[in-house]
């Protein structure tokens, strides 16, 4: 079975959050499909996000260890920098992410979770977006910061790094992952049990 470990920052973009946790559920609820196991983390036990859902982390990444070689994917959702997304800047972020993409995973990020990631030094010349209409900072010039080449497009990939614009994008990058983790096939037909 696959395993993704998503990061959950305080003040986390609440849908970006969910369709995760929302698409990978459904690759669970039919014998046919490939499932895949999610791990929520975070610095803290349970974590709030910008618009008020709480999510009990699996794991408290400040009070457990996580080997980080089980793990086929990270997924780093974005949020808003006033109510606590800094957070993802840490070391220990870039780190999971690093080892995580060293180890030929996926990393599938979301608005402004490409940020931490591009700090990281894994974007590189490779093609990414990011969410360009913050009010108080330049995501798209941070993204640049860390060479990497953005392209402005609603939904990005390059090699194994997958990022979007915004929240709007939040099912089409979960649909990603799952296409990335357990191939076309069961991407498709777990669209297709959820209509899309």
């Amino acid at each position: 079975m696959k395993k993704a470990l998503m990061f959950l920052s305080r003040g986390f973009e609440d849908l970006e959050a969910v369709a995760i946790i929302d698409v990978i559920g459904w690759t669970t609820v039919r014998e046919n499909l490939i499932p895949i196991e999610l791990t929520t983390s975070a610095f803290h036990d349970e974590v709030i996000g910008k618009f008020g859902i709480t999510i009990k982390a699996d794991v408290n990444i400040k009070k457990q260890s996580l080997d980080l070689n089980t793990f086929d994917a990270f997924v780093l959702p974005g949020g808003f920098h006033s109510s606590g997304f800094d957070e993802a800047y840490s070391e220990e972020i870039h780190n999971i992410a690093k080892a995580i993409y060293n180890n030929k995973g996926v990393i599938a990020t979301m608005c402004v979770g490409v940020l931490p990631v591009s700090d990281a030094g894994l974007l590189k010349n490779k093609k990414a977006t990011t969410y360009p209409l913050s009010r108080f900072h330049d995501n798209v010039a941070r993204l640049k910061e860390g060479k990497a080449v953005y392209t402005g497009s609603k939904l990005e990939m390059d090699e194994n790094i997958i990022s979007c614009a915004g929240p709007a994008s939040a099912l089409e990058v979960a649909y990603k992952l799952v296409e990335q983790l357990t191939g076309k096939a069961n991407a498709e037909e777990v669209k297709k049990l959820m209509i899309y």
